[in-house]
């Protein structure tokens, strides 16, 4: 079975996981088993005579290409966090509130070896997430519909990282700690600083160490014939708490 790959015209981005009959676009329409003696790079043509660049699918089409439910987490927030707690490629992780799946894929991706157990108590969630999952290719990923902290109380294994996106979260930071193996890494994420403020507090006070919180801002810049300026369709995103247990 082929790996799905991605069709690029422009800013126009389209998944492709079937190569038979036609994608149906503004763009034309493109016969689908002319891609089967393509390679990555080539191009496939439209019926409008418009090109498509043929690309692999890989993590940087996560947060493009996945559908969303839920408000996902943005990349660069992601990616701060995996530098951050420096993940490892045989981690075992635990993504509480996994909404679209979009960090629970990133962290399975480069964690090949290991294994992400992501619990998300919303089932209409869940089932998009598992679609999402299930369109990447991602074996890894333990999915499980649930209330986090319930579902937490009951783990015995220890994990490497443990990552909340999600309303309680202040009441999971103590059984984080918990299921946490020594110098493992807590990091929570949320939109709202005053949320922040509490579980930053909150991981001092169960013995979390090296806590720290932070914004990340992505400023995108234009460059135009009279000069060039900075821009962002999205300012803010949400705030970062990390803290590990030692």
């Amino acid at each position: 079975m082929r790996p799905p790959v991605v069709l690029k015209s422009g800013r126009n981005f389209y998944l492709v996981n079937e190569f038979e009959g036609e994608l149906h676009t503004h763009k034309g329409i493109v016969r689908l088993d002319e891609l089967k003696e393509k390679r990555y790079g080539d191009s496939v043509t439209s019926h409008l005579g418009v090109e498509f660049k043929i690309l692999p699918f890989s993590a940087a089409d996560f947060f493009r290409l996945f559908r969303k439910k839920a408000t996902p987490v943005m990349p660069k927030d992601i990616g701060m966090i995996i530098a951050h707690t420096g993940l490892q490629p045989d981690s075992l992780i635990l993504d509480a509130g996994t909404g679209s799946g979009v960090t629970a894929a990133y962290f399975a991706y480069f964690n090949k070896y290991g294994e992400v157990v992501t619990v998300e108590k919303r089932p209409e969630f869940a089932e998009v997430a598992r679609e999402n999952f299930k369109m990447a290719g991602l074996k890894n990923i333990h999915q499980i519909v649930g209330d986090a902290v319930e579902v937490a109380e009951g783990f015995k294994r220890e994990f490497d990282l443990v990552f909340l996106d999600m309303k309680n979260d202040v009441e999971m930071v103590p059984v984080a700690y918990r299921i946490l193996r020594e110098a493992g890494f807590l990091a929570v994420y949320n939109p709202y600083i005053e949320q922040t403020k509490a579980v930053y507090e909150r991981m001092l006070e169960v013995g979390f160490r090296d806590v720290e919180s932070f914004e990340l801002i992505k400023v995108n810049l234009e460059f135009r014939r009279v000069g060039t300026r900075p821009f962002t369709d999205i300012f803010h995103t949400g705030f970062i708490v990390v803290g590990r247990k030692i």
